[in-house]
């Protein structure tokens, strides 16, 4: 049988065909539970239930939620499709728990005054202005919550780089962190690059009354192992040339709630903006909501300012684009976070 293509029926279905074959086809996204972030391609564009037209060819999709791990796919779409993700619980098994109560945080008088005595240093004294911003120490009564064990690592970045395509640190080349440093802590990386990375995990970055909590406890301990200071529990007091060491390198310096490296390694990132405690007179042009803090001290110090740049009541800052080659992050949830999350 011969098929005449000028029939107007034969001409019809040929049409129908090329359009059909030209349609941009449709994503139909869910998940289980639902309201969850989706990034395609590196860009947030919506939560679950989320339909949205898509080119034809490869694509990267990660969905995440607090309190849940993430998921990421590559996904290759020919036509229209359903696309639907069971997402599972965060199982907690690589953070500590800090459990609900008051602790006091900043430094008294007092504490300041022993650190001044024991570590001299030059000019420093009681007054300077490292000290002024950690005044008056004060109660806070925190929610229970759960917080990393350790530093984020470069090998876990690189998972959350992959899934996103977010940039990676300017220290890594090809794409790739230096050999053999897998269990690094990261660095390069801004307040941003941390705070995305927390949401991506299903986690969120701890606020600064949370981190100090986890490091010193409820005895208002200078340092996480006790008040006097130990260079054998942290990685203080280095010099250019060394660096950060594997998280959970001093198994000695524990925090009471058994967090690793909350003293030295690296600073690490926190929620909270840089303003003054409830009570103070301290004034500063750098308050307001425009800083982050850091907390917890790095390697890289000198003289006596290692060791005071590492106790739990320290405080830093930055802006929330800056970046370093001594700051990281951990991460951290509340336990009332995990139960609504579910």
């Amino acid at each position: 049988m011969k098929i005449r293509f000028n029939n107007p029926i034969v001409i019809l279905l040929f049409s129908l065909i090329a359009i059909s074959c030209s349609r941009t086809p449709n994503l139909n996204i869910t998940s289980q539970p639902s309201d969850a972030t989706i990034l395609l391609d590196g860009k947030e564009i919506g939560k679950t239930p989320f339909k949205v037209k898509i080119t034809k060819g490869e694509h990267k999709l990660s969905i995440s939620k607090l309190g849940y791990m993430p998921v990421y796919k590559l996904i290759s779409v020919k036509k229209s499709e359903d696309i639907n993700i069971k997402l599972n619980k965060h199982t907690l098994e690589d953070m500590v728990k800090v459990p609900a109560g008051e602790f006091l945080m900043g430094s008294s008088d007092e504490e300041i005054k022993k650190v001044v005595r024991d570590l001299g240093g030059g000019e420093l004294g009681p007054d300077v202005e490292w000290f002024s911003a950690e005044r008056p120490q004060h109660k806070v009564y925190l929610d229970e919550f759960y917080i990393d064990k350790y530093e984020v690592t470069n090998e876990q970045y690189k998972q959350f780089i992959i899934a996103t395509g977010r940039a990676t640190p300017r220290h890594w080349e090809g794409g790739d962190y230096p050999k053999g440093m897998g269990n690094y802590p990261i660095v390069y990386v801004s307040w941003e690059d941390a705070d995305a990375y927390a949401k991506w995990i299903g986690k969120r970055l701890p606020t600064e009354a949370e981190w100090e909590k986890a490091a010193r406890g409820t005895d208002a301990r200078i340092w996480p192992w006790g008040n006097d200071f130990d260079r054998a529990k942290c990685n203080v007091e280095c010099w250019e040339g060394s660096g950060p060491k594997p998280v959970g390198s001093y198994p000695n310096g524990v925090s009471p709630y058994g967090a690793y490296d909350m003293a030295g390694n690296v600073w690490e990132w926190t929620d909270s903006f840089y303003d003054p405690y409830p009570g103070s007179k301290y004034v500063s042009p750098e308050f307001g909501k425009k800083l982050r803090v850091l907390r917890g001290g790095s390697w890289y110090h000198y003289d006596s300012l290692g060791p005071i740049g590492a106790r739990c009541a320290s405080r830093d800052r930055g802006t929330a684009q800056s970046v370093s080659y001594v700051a990281g992050f951990r991460c951290a949830i509340g336990a009332k976070e995990i139960a609504t999350s579910q």
